[in-house]
């Protein structure tokens, strides 16, 4: 998904696209923000599985977010279900997690204590993000 905005600078017209990151990447992006936060291991202290679903194609990443490195082997603590959309408004807070889970839109199973911090997980990605994917502008 893409979106593009109109910036006039200097007596030029800019477009900057701004893509959405793909399941993959996003699921990537939760790795790399688990490995550079190590406070997000003391808080949340859990395994946990996104299943990221676009169209008929769902994207699965079990993260282990745990002090004593449990493993992706381990069985998951908490399993959040959502599709690829309701995860880009997650991610550009438009949504929090508790109103996708209200709204059904988010699915939970496992310990709901934990889903209550998934927001912990959602910031340390977004920074992860914000740092690899730069807009990208195109001058008219």
């Amino acid at each position: 998904m893409t979106h593009a905005n109109l910036m006039a600078t200097e007596n030029k017209i800019c477009i900057a696209i701004k893509m959405e990151p793909s399941a993959k990447e996003i699921v990537d992006a939760i790795h790399r923000a688990v490995e550079e936060t190590p406070a997000l291991k003391s808080r949340f202290n859990a395994v946990v599985q996104f299943s990221i679903a676009d169209g008929s194609n769902v994207t699965n990443g079990k993260i282990d977010i745990t002090k004593s490195k449990k493993g992706t082997d381990a069985t998951a603590d908490l399993i959040a279900s959502c599709d690829l959309k309701v995860f880009h408004k997650l991610l550009n807070k438009k949504m929090t997690p508790q109103q996708a889970f209200m709204q059904g839109k988010l699915k939970i199973k496992g310990n709901m204590g934990l889903a209550m911090k998934l927001t912990l997980v959602l910031n340390a990605t977004r920074k992860v993000l914000k740092k690899q994917q730069p807009s990208r502008q195109s001058k008219l």
